[in-house]
């Protein structure tokens, strides 16, 4: 049977995320004085929009220190932090395929931000054609 859309998500799945998001958070937990932040936490929280994903990790947070925090995260993740994210092997390759069938979309469902999105297309050329 042949698809006409594949839905993937992001972090983890295609993209070994992980270790830059659990040391971004660290970073900006400690930035915005929460405290120490397990890696196990972390992890379960990926995939979640980052407001949804402080709430879980922090319950309990102001709302003034969760936007603290989220700014943190935002600032170490875009410019601070140089853990790589590298494709899982395989990946570019079997996208690469998928992008050659005739009527075949792609798509990613992700917590990450459009904007978030749209930035990690350009880091590593995936995006092809992407419409907003």
């Amino acid at each position: 049977m042949r698809y006409e859309l594949i839905i993937f998500d992001w972090d983890g799945t295609l993209m070994d995320s992980v270790p830059k998001i659990v040391s971004c958070m660290q970073a900006a937990a400690a930035d915005a004085e929460w405290g120490e932040l397990e890696v196990s936490a972390i992890e379960d929280i990926i995939g979640l929009g980052l407001p949804e994903a402080i709430a879980k990790l922090c319950p309990g947070i102001e709302p003034e220190q969760a936007e603290r925090l989220r700014q943190r995260y935002s600032h170490h993740f875009v410019h601070g932090d140089t853990t790589p994210m590298p494709f899982f092997d395989g990946v570019e390759a079997q996208l690469a395929r998928l992008r050659e069938r005739p009527q075949q979309r792609l798509a990613v469902a992700t917590g990450k931000s459009r904007r978030g999105l749209d930035r990690v297309f350009n880091e590593t050329g995936s995006g092809g054609a992407v419409p907003h």
